[in-house]
C-alpha cells in the first residue's frame, strides 16, 4: 500500500512540474513576444490627415522669420493623405494638387509637391502655383510644414 500510495504521489508530482513548467513558459514567452511585436512594428500610416497651425504662424523671407501668435493670424488648413493628394487652404484661397514624391521612413510620413494650383479670389493670382512640403510623426500626430515663406508647426487628426 506504501509503495502504491508512493507512486501516485510521484505521479502528481510530476503532473504538478509539468504544469508549473507549462505555466513559467506561458508567463514569460507571452510578454516577451508582445514585447518583441511592438518593438518591431512600424506604425501604419492613416489614410487621410487634417492639419492646422493654431498655434503660431511663421513667416521667412530668407533673411529673418516672423512669429504671430493666436488672435495675430488665421491658422492654414492642410489636408494629406497616403495617395499625395494635397491641399492647403490659407485666408481666401488654397492650393491643391498631387504630391511630387511621398516618403515612409520609421515613423514619419513626408509629402511635397510642386505647380500646386492656386484657386480662391484674393490674395494672389487663380493661375498661380505653390509648393509646399509636409513631415507628420505618425506616432504624435504633429507636423512640420514648409509652404512657399511659410515655416509651420502643426497638429494632424486623422480620418
Amino acid at each position: 500500500m506504501a509503495g502504491r500510495t508512493n507512486a501516485i504521489v510521484i505521479t502528481h508530482q510530476r503532473r504538478i512540474q509539468k504544469m508549473i513548467k507549462i505555466y513559467k513558459s506561458k508567463i514569460f514567452t507571452v510578454p516577451i513576444l508582445a514585447l518583441l511585436a511592438g518593438c518591431t512594428s512600424k506604425p501604419t500610416p492613416a489614410g487621410n490627415w487634417t492639419c492646422r497651425n493654431e498655434s503660431t504662424e511663421i513667416s521667412c523671407d530668407g533673411k529673418t522669420c516672423t512669429v504671430s501668435l493666436p488672435g495675430d493670424f488665421t491658422p492654414m488648413s492642410l489636408r494629406v493623405d497616403t495617395q499625395g493628394n494635397l491641399s492647403l487652404c490659407a485666408y481666401s484661397g488654397c492650393w491643391e494638387g498631387k504630391a511630387s514624391k511621398t516618403t515612409i521612413a520609421d515613423d514619419y510620413f513626408t509629402a511635397s509637391g510642386t505647380g500646386l494650383k492656386r484657386s480662391g479670389t484674393t490674395g494672389g493670382a487663380t493661375d498661380s502655383t505653390g509648393r509646399l512640403s509636409v513631415t507628420i510623426d505618425m506616432n504624435t500626430g504633429t507636423a512640420i510644414l514648409l509652404a512657399e515663406n511659410y515655416a509651420h508647426p502643426m497638429t494632424c487628426k486623422t480620418s
